[in-house]
């Protein structure tokens, strides 16, 4: 998160969606305005970031009309994996906006599986 933090240009209007629990590092930067979209607000308040609430997924009307209103000259994502950030990701090609997209973590080591139906057949094989 923190080469995030400091990718963000200076003077630029932050459009967060990384998750409440990844918000607190973004407060040092304080020449930036933020705008984090948050399930449910963090437990502290985090300086210089103004929250919005929803929960996705949102289409693409919705993200184009919100960076739109509020300006946003650079987005900040976390990579979830999933199909549901494309229209944040499309509203931002098409406005010319950057993207800045932290990486997931590495998965923890040991067994994985893509659907209830592996892990059914994997628990029969324990």
């Amino acid at each position: 998160m923190a080469a995030a933090v400091e990718a963000i240009p200076a003077g630029a209007r932050v459009f967060l969606t990384v998750g409440r629990q990844e918000l607190a590092p973004f407060a040092v930067r304080t020449d930036a305005w933020m705008l984090a979209r948050v399930i449910d607000p963090p437990e502290e308040p985090v300086p210089g970031v103004t929250l919005v609430t929803g929960r996705g997924p949102f289409n693409l009307v919705a993200e184009r009309t919100l960076l739109v209103e509020h300006a946003i000259t650079v987005i900040v994502a976390k990579n979830s994996g999933g199909d549901a950030s494309y229209p944040k990701l499309i509203a931002a090609r098409e406005l010319n906006i950057p993207v800045i997209m932290v990486r997931r973590p590495a998965p923890p080591p040991g067994d994985s599986v893509g659907t209830v139906e592996e892990a059914l057949e994997w628990l029969k094989r324990r």
